[in-house]
């Protein structure tokens, strides 16, 4: 690979080989956002872990600091350093310093995540490409990508946001962008050099638990099973558990569980074989997660939270969420030519959950009117404190079991072109996807009473209220063309879905089917004015399908994106501002009981929203002053500006849109976050603090709808972080997460006013081996 300096090891070069391939060979994307001061080149391929950089020596094309970072398109990538800094289990705070990210928060814990970019809406993350190991990991991709399942943040050594012309190779969704989690490679230290391992222990507030530790090592092979060659191994199992910071106490002095429990077991296998000329490499990943969470998605009203925004009401008793997921990916990398490679990846995963929960009142009256409006409706609310007892059938509470299985399963592969064509270095990517996956959905009611604060059955025969079974099945082709010419990087792409859709409502017997082949264009340039200082502009086409079983009236979300900027970059200073631009023709909505409350007869429901604009500007900043000859000042700051409107005029029962006029903003889309990260760091010490304004967000579009005129809270979050060498081998960390206890409405969705995470004390200590 002509771009790229790799060890000469066969083990480490055919693992960096396949690393490019499978995180994308655009040359490199932006700036490694650990921390400079660690001597590690900024790069993509290039984490700041030193036991992945003894595995894999990977030096992008931009080399070190002082030369110009020459990305087409805008990216970000996290390296370990930095993941390590602040130890965040929770993808809404890992984050939050990067500029167009927008999060919606929910339980506190990044449980259940919200996060949308440029402008592509929060709800369940379902807008934007999720990836581990640059393979989708949303439960059902294309019929339902609702992020129910999260993988734990706590093992991945690297994470990646690619938004505009960088995430057309990704898809299917190429309106926001996309993000990939690095999961942790295997280590290139042989059984005799001791392999290598790490053991994490932390403990905090409110019970906090976290236990994580991981083994890898490479063998020498000859047999007649794998021949002569290189067996690598990585076992990693991580347990992460919380009481919870809500309470949640009966009137009977009885207290209910409001924590959660998450367990995750991965182990990876690699085969590199030694006789072969062509580089080839294989790798088995298996995993294994499971989490049972006390959450729910009832929340307070206004005035409930002025009082105590961390209690719970205690028709949420019952609630839990209980889901285990299964993956299984195989992978293999083969050298074709001294110019062409070729690597391929068959993926399968498996997602079974279910949530019991809280759903609403007999009534069918809409559980959010009901918090918005408690005047009006005193004894329901007082039913769900647990204040009042049920008087009849229509302040029966309705309890559902959602009971959803998915799969996800396919076969992808690219073939990679590496060459000169004149004074030109080109590197050409093309790419096929083969892809299926499936929602099954069992919904069962059942009917309880509130008696003297405890939930009992009253004997109405549960019954079966959803019950459907969604199919997608899709075929995506890629080409991608990165072309360098004296000061000008190119990049040229177009990605082609052809996806059918098909779903079975098994109550009412009915099957409805729908396809569609959509062409997704990008280009990007970026010119290199000086050493320091180049231009960057670039055009895609945005793109979210349409799930299974939509009416044929229901377009799919379509826009062209674009952006513009300006990057600087020297050996102590980085840089860039970047203008993006949205022109939506269509956006779309779903209406799921995560988005709202009344959705009981129009579930997974579609919606047009017709024409909108969003547009922005994301700058971002990061220097390191010497102090003094051991003591440097890294400072970071990320600041995001954020405009939309509706050009359409129209009228809408989905909750977030109601009656829309034209100028209307988007919900849940801040004018302005801002995030500042300033610390002190010595040779084996380190202090930081992480400082996060959030403006407050629209709660609802237009008018005449549940949450019309309300606001979410403006949020001024503080989180500080300190570690501290002992030896090699021992490091001891404590953080404190919101250290001023902010409390404030972070959403009142799905049900009612909710808050984030109060301030939480943590200390931990990592033994590396």
């Amino acid at each position: 690979m002509k771009n790229f300096v790799v060890t000469k090891s066969p083990v480490a070069q055919a693992l960096t080989l396949a690393l490019i391939l499978t995180f994308g060979s655009q040359q490199a994307f932006a700036a490694d956002e650990a921390s400079p001061s660690n001597g590690e080149s900024s790069s993509v391929m290039a984490p700041a872990s030193s036991s992945v950089s003894k595995q894999v020596e990977v030096i992008s094309i931009f080399g070190s600091h002082n030369q110009l970072e020459t990305a087409t398109g805008s990216a970000v990538v996290i390296g370990e350093a930095q993941l390590d800094l602040f130890e965040f289990d929770d993808i809404h705070r890992v984050l939050q310093s990067v500029p167009g990210v927008y999060v919606r928060e929910e339980d506190g814990y990044g449980l259940r995540p919200n996060i949308g970019l440029r402008g592509a809406t929060s709800e369940r993350s379902s807008k934007i490409a999720l990836m581990e190991d640059g393979v989708l990991i949303a439960p059902a991709p294309y019929a339902a990508p609702a992020a129910y399942y999260f993988p734990m943040m706590s093992r991945m050594t690297q994470v990646e946001i690619f938004k505009g012309p960088s995430a057309i190779q990704y898809g299917p969704n190429t309106v926001g962008g996309a993000i990939n989690m690095v999961s942790r490679p295997i280590t290139d230290k042989s059984a005799e050099q001791g392999g290598e391992g790490m053991l994490d222990l932390a403990y905090g507030q409110d019970n906090y638990q976290k236990a994580h530790g991981y083994y890898s090592q490479n063998i020498a092979s000859d047999n007649a099973i794998t021949g002569k060659g290189q067996v690598g191994v990585l076992v990693e199992a991580i347990h992460l558990g919380s009481d919870g910071f809500k309470s949640l106490t009966g009137v009977q002095g009885n207290e209910f569980d409001t924590g959660f429990e998450k367990n995750e077991v991965l182990m990876k296998l690699n085969y590199v074989p030694s006789n072969s000329e062509s580089n080839q490499f294989f790798q088995l990943k298996m995993a294994y997660g499971e989490e049972t969470s006390n959450e729910t998605y009832l929340g307070l009203t206004d005035d409930d939270f002025a009082i105590d925004s961390d209690v719970r009401y205690l028709a949420s008793q019952k609630d839990q969420m209980d889901w285990e997921h299964y993956q299984f990916q195989l992978s293999h990398y083969i050298e074709l030519s001294d110019e062409v490679s070729l690597f391929s990846q068959a993926y399968h995963r498996e997602f079974d959950r279910d949530w019991d929960r809280f759903n609403s009142f007999v009534s069918n009256r809409s559980v959010q009117r009901i918090l918005t409006e408690p005047e009006h409706n005193q004894h329901l609310v007082g039913v769900l404190r647990g204040e009042s007892d049920t008087l009849g059938k229509q302040d029966s509470l309705v309890f559902t079991l959602n009971d959803r299985r998915y799969y996800s399963k396919g076969i992808e592969t690219k073939l990679t072109w590496d060459t000169n064509i004149s004074s030109a270095e080109v590197i050409v990517d093309t790419g096929i996807r083969l892809h299926q996956d499936n929602v099954t959905r069992k919904h069962t009611a059942s009917y309880y009473d509130m008696t003297a604060g405890i939930m009992e059955l009253n004997g109405t025969p549960s019954e079966v209220i959803t019950q459907n079974d969604d199919t997608a099945t899709a075929v995506a082709a890629f080409t991608n063309v990165n072309a360098v010419i004296d000061k000008f990087h190119i990049t040229l792409g177009l990605r082609i879905e052809h996806i059918e859709g098909e779903a079975k409502d098994l109550l009412e017997n009915t099957i409805k089917e729908n396809s569609d082949t959509v062409f997704l264009p990008g280009a990007g340039l970026f010119y290199q004015l000086t050493a320091e200082h180049g231009l960057l502009v670039g055009v895609n086409k945005g793109y979210v399908p349409n799930s299974p079983g939509q009416e044929s009236n229901i377009d799919p979300e379509e826009s062209w994106n674009y952006e513009f900027g300006w990057r600087y970059s020297t050996d102590d200073l980085q840089g860039e501002v970047i203008g993006f631009y949205n022109d939506y023709s269509n956006l779309k909505a779903k209406c799921t009981f995560s988005s709202s409350s009344d959705c009981t007869q129009t579930l997974d429901q579609e919606f047009n929203g017709g024409e909108v604009d969003v547009y922005g500007i994301e700058a971002s900043t990061s220097i390191n002053w010497q102090l003094t000859s051991s003591v440097t000042v890294p400072l970071k700051v990320a600041y995001t500006y954020s405009q939309s409107e509706f050009k359409t005029k129209f009228n809408s029962t989905f909750s977030q849109w109601g009656n829309v006029e034209v100028g209307d903003e988007l919900p849940y889309l801040p004018e302005h976050q801002l995030s500042i990260e300033a610390g002190l760091q010595g040779d084996n010490w380190q202090t930081s603090i992480l400082l996060k304004y959030l403006a407050e967000m629209s709660e609802a579009a237009g008018s005449n709808t549940e949450l019309e005129g309300l606001m979410t809270d403006e949020l001024l979050q503080v989180d500080f972080s300190a570690w501290y060498q002992v030896y090699d081998q021992l490091k001891l960390y404590g953080k404190i997460d919101n250290i001023t206890d902010e409390k404030v409405i972070v959403s009142r969705r799905p049900f009612g006013a909710r808050p984030g995470k109060p301030r939480q004390v943590i200390v931990g200590v990592k033994y590396s081996f």
